[in-house]
C-alpha cells in the first residue's frame, strides 16, 4: 500500500457551473472527511473566482478508488461533470519531522484513537507540560498527523530515554509508518549522545529494532518483566542499575 496525493484545479467557465459549486461543494467536502480511508480533503477558491484549487489524501489506492466510486453516484457528481478538472495524482511519502506548537491536539487525538482510550493521550501531554518530552516526532502528510512517536529522558546510571508511546493512525498501518517514525528517533538519540533506549512492548515488534530483553536484565524500574527491553545505542553492555521514569509514567 501507498498514500495517495491529488492536486490541481477545478476549473468552471461560467456562472451557472461557479454557482453549482458553490452550492454543492459543502456536502461534498463533509461526505469525504467522513470516509475513513480521507485523510486531508482542501478545495479553496483561488484569487480567480472561476478556479479552485485541490488537495486530496488518501490512506491508499484502495481508499481513493472507494471515495471515486462513492463520489461517481453523489449529487456533487451530477452537478459539476461538465466542470473541467486538471489533476496530478501520485504516490506520496510522510516526512518525519519534530512536532510543533499546532501538533500537540491533533497528537493527542490520533493517540486517543489508536489506544481506544485516554491514557496515553494524557501521559503525552503531561511529559510536554513538564519538560519531559526529549524527542517528540510526527509522520506528516500534507497536514494530515499520519504517527508518532515519543521519547522521555531516564534518570539511569547512563543517558537514557524511554520510548512511548508509538501510534499510527488505523487506515495507515501496515504502511512503515511506524517503523520510520522509531528508526528516525533511534538515530537521533544517538546524534545527541543517548547511550540507551527502554521500551515496554512486544519484544517481537521491537526485536527487528535491535531491543531486547537480555540487554535489561540489570535494569530496575517499576516496569520489570519479559516485555521490559533495552537497545544499547553505543553497542556496549549496559550497566546494571536503578532506572526511574519521569513522573507523569506513575500518574498514568
Amino acid at each position: 500500500m501507498a498514500l495517495i496525493q491529488l492536486t490541481g484545479h477545478l476549473i468552471c467557465t461560467s456562472a451557472a457551473e461557479r454557482q453549482a459549486v458553490l452550492a454543492h461543494l459543502p456536502a461534498h467536502i463533509g461526505a469525504t472527511v467522513r470516509e475513513p480511508g480521507c485523510l486531508f480533503f482542501d478545495i479553496a477558491q483561488s484569487a480567480d473566482p472561476m478556479v479552485w484549487t485541490v488537495s486530496e489524501g488518501f490512506a491508499s489506492r484502495a481508499d481513493f478508488d472507494a471515495h471515486q466510486a462513492r463520489t461517481a453516484a453523489s449529487p456533487w457528481a451530477a452537478a459539476t461533470r461538465t466542470i473541467k478538472r486538471v489533476y496530478e495524482m501520485g504516490e506520496a511519502t510522510p516526512e518525519i519531522t519534530t512536532e510543533t506548537t499546532t501538533d500537540a491536539r491533533a497528537i493527542g487525538l490520533m493517540t486517543q484513537t489508536a489506544f481506544g482510550g485516554p491514557d496515553e493521550a494524557q501521559l503525552i501531554a503531561a511529559l510536554r507540560t513538564d519538560g519531559d518530552l526529549a524527542l517528540s516526532l510526527v509522520a506528516r502528510f500534507g497536514r494530515a498527523c499520519l504517527g508518532h512517536v515519543a521519547f522521555s529522558p531516564l534518570t539511569a546510571p547512563v543517558k537514557a530515554w524511554a520510548l512511548a508511546p508509538v501510534s499510527v493512525r488505523k487506515p495507515c498501518r501496515r504502511q512503515g509508518i511506524g517503523t520510520d517514525l522509531i528508526r528516525a528517533g533511534i538515530q537521533i538519540a544517538r546524534a545527541q549522545g543517548v547511550e540507551a533506549l527502554l521500551v515496554l512492548g512486544d519484544p517481537a515488534y521491537y526485536g527487528r529494532f535491535g531491543f531486547s530483553v537480555a540487554a535489561a536484565q540489570g535494569l530496575r524500574t517499576p516496569y520489570d518483566g519479559p516485555h521490559l527491553q533495552a537497545l544499547s545505542l553505543s553497542g556496549a553492555h549496559l550497566p546494571a542499575g536503578e532506572i526511574t521514569y519521569p513522573p507523569a509514567f506513575a500518574a498514568l
